[in-house]
This record gives C-alpha cells, structure tokens and sequence, in this order.
C-alpha cells in the first residue's frame, strides 16, 4: 500500500475523542504505511463497530477493548470477572477480544493479535489468528479466565479456526483482527454470507486507508 500522506497532526496532539479511547497523532500516523498497529487504533475500531456500526444490536455484542483483554491474561477468573463487570458480558451473545502476544503485564508491547470470539448460542470460543498458531497458547489462556465474567455454567468448547487467511508480513495481524471482526458481526448479528477469504492483502490495505479515513471523518462532525 502506497503511503498516505502524512499526517497533518503533532504527535502528542489529540485527533479524536470518542467513547472511551483518545487517538493520538502518532495513533493516527501507524495507518500511514506499513506499520504495526497499537492498542489505542484496534479499541478505537472496536468501539466505532459496536457503538456506531451496530448501534441497534448493542445489546447481543460487546467488542472488548484491548487494554481490558489484557488485564484480564494477567488474573485470575475471579478478578477478569470484577475487571469486566460493567462490560455486562454475561448478556451479551458474542463477545469479541483481541488477543496480544505480550508477556509483560508491566507494560504495553507484544508482536502480534489475533482474535478470540465467545459465541453463546454455541457456547464455543473461536480463535482466529492470521499467523498460524503464534497466539494460540494466549487464546487458550483467556478462554480459560473468562468463564465467570461471561457468566457460563458449562465449560465452553475451544476451537482454532482453520479457514483464516494469512498474513503476507509482519505488521498487518492488527488489520486482520479489524477485518474479521467486522465480517463476524454481520455474520452474526444480520445474517451476511461471509467468506472471510475475502480479507485477502488487498482488501487490508484498502481497509487501513478506510480507518485512516473514518478517523478524520469523525473527528470533522464530532
């Protein structure tokens, strides 16, 4: 993907404001080019999908900011619960957690994301990693934390996803995540036909332009 043009906006200056999550200039500048992309970019996604997106369907999905996935990877059940609480996850039908790689509860950091799904009506985790298996043992970890927050009786299946496309480099695993979100909700919530095939390296590329317009977007008529 050929460059966007650089961003007009001073690193620490704030671009956009919403819900929860601040984007920073230099938040903004990781969808210029090839760059992996942070926290702060994947929740903002995430927010902008369950609070815009599927405003009307609020109530069947949470899609959980990054920062609290990974609070919950470094406690116990007990303590993912309290983390969660506002969350209501036991509401909600499908819940949606980016999953990161990082081993330092100390500070933020990691090498890849992927994408672990709670679908109730199944009562199943699903694990979608664009790299192989390279975040398999984290999902694992989560699902095993997150029963009482969800509110389950029974032990919810496990199961790594074979039919996910891959990534062709290594800074698109957060772009994949977006990706397979998107699709999932409106699998899950409109009844789409989804392939996910289709989120092949084009259509990445085409979404990181996209998100990097939608910020702007939204930062014009808020």
């Amino acid at each position: 993907m050929s460059a966007i043009t650089k961003s007009p906006f001073y690193e620490n200056e704030v671009v956009l404001s919403f819900f929860d999550t601040l984007i920073y200039g230099r938040d903004l500048e990781l969808l210029n080019g090839n760059h992996w992309l942070n926290d702060q970019i994947i929740g903002f996604y995430n927010e902008y999908l369950e609070k815009f997106a599927y405003a009307d369907q609020r109530t069947d999905i949470a899609l959980v900011h990054p920062d609290v996935v990974f609070a919950c990877l470094s406690v116990d059940a007990t303590s993912a619960a309290e983390i969660t609480k506002d969350l209501k996850l036991s509401e909600k039908k499908y819940v949606f957690m980016p999953v990161n790689n990082n081993g330092n509860v100390q500070e933020a950091g990691g090498t890849h994301w992927s994408l672990l799904v709670y679908h109730r009506p199944e009562n199943s985790f699903f694990h979608f990693d664009s790299w192989s298996e390279n975040n398999l043992p984290n999902a694992r970890d989560l699902a095993g934390v997150m029963g009482a927050a969800l509110g389950v009786s029974d032990k919810p299946a496990f199961a790594q996803r074979r039919d996910v496309p891959q990534q062709h480099n290594g800074f698109d695993c957060g772009m994949y995540v977006m990706c397979f979100s998107e699709l999932l909700c409106g699998q899950y919530l409109e009844d789409r036909a989804v392939d996910l095939s289709d989120v092949t390296a084009e259509f990445v590329a085409r979404k990181r332009r996209k998100v990097y317009d939608l910020i702007i977007h939204l930062r014009e008529i808020m």
